[in-house]
């Protein structure tokens, strides 16, 4: 469970970092995310492999879903009965991960969707610094204005954002050790500098419980197959677990009353 400190820090700066949360289960978790990234087949792209449904394909990680350091801190963030949206595992090489936001509502006609609680746990199987690719987010970033204000200065590969090099913008630099969790608001931008070797990762994704209809459509739009969960959830022996998905294939419909 959270203090109320940390709860106040994620709701003004949108992130946590959870030291040695996980550090006498981090062996056992990047040796099956291993076997994971072993047994597919995807290639690379712009040097990273990304699989999505990670979590799902492993029933010994499933377990993460429930944890009780993970569970119970979900619902404090984002509310009870709260839905899954989704796992991924991340093998990247790349040096510049230039400066994004995961749900970018700085378009015109998203603005409302900025406060749709939606939440990113990240495990990091390698220790992360600044030189070497460690997350960079930029505090405050997932409320507005700020989060407009730098969608204006959206980086792609060859822009200067105010006029600077991505790394040189103030951020906090999350440094981190295997079995640290960093969470953070999926609108809150981030980066990452540096590094060359490949990062691994390990992803889950929650959001509150839609309760009006526009937001499936942000759902639907920033997350792919978010609406057809995997089956081993769906039949999933944990309550819990097929609670937070048994709802999302109705939800294709783009109604909650559908």
């Amino acid at each position: 469970m959270l203090e109320l400190n940390q709860l106040a820090h994620f709701r003004s700066f949108g992130f946590l970092r959870l030291t040695g949360l996980f550090a006498q289960d981090i062996a056992d978790i990047t040796r099956e995310s291993e076997h994971i990234w072993e047994s597919d087949d995807t290639p690379r792209k712009n040097q990273e492999i990304r699989l999505d449904l990670f979590i799902e394909r492993c029933p010994p990680l499933h377990r993460l879903v429930t944890d009780d350091r993970v569970y119970p801190v979900v619902e404090q963030l984002v509310g009870p009965d709260f839905i899954w949206v989704g796992s991924e595992g991340n093998i990247s090489g790349r040096n510049r991960v230039n400066w994004h936001a995961d749900r970018k509502y700085y378009r015109d006609g998203e603005g409302h969707w900025i406060d749709y609680a939606q939440i990113k746990l990240m495990l990091y199987l390698d220790p992360l610094t600044c030189e070497t690719g460690c997350l960079r987010v930029i505090p405050g970033s997932h409320r507005m204005p700020l989060h407009s204000d730098l969608g204006d200065q959206e980086i792609d590969a060859g822009s200067e954002p105010f006029g600077l090099d991505g790394p040189d913008l103030p951020c906090a630099a999350l440094e981190t050790t295997p079995g640290d969790l960093i969470i953070f608001n999926h609108c809150l931008w981030h980066a990452a500098y540096g590094g060359g070797h490949d990062r691994r990762y390990v992803a889950l994704k929650f959001a509150a419980r839609p309760t009006r209809d526009d937001q499936l459509v942000s759902l639907e739009r920033y997350t792919s197959r978010v609406f057809d969960p995997d089956e081993a959830f769906l039949d999933h022996p944990d309550g819990r677990i097929r609670q937070m998905v048994e709802a999302l294939p109705g939800y294709r419909s783009g109604s909650l009353c559908a």
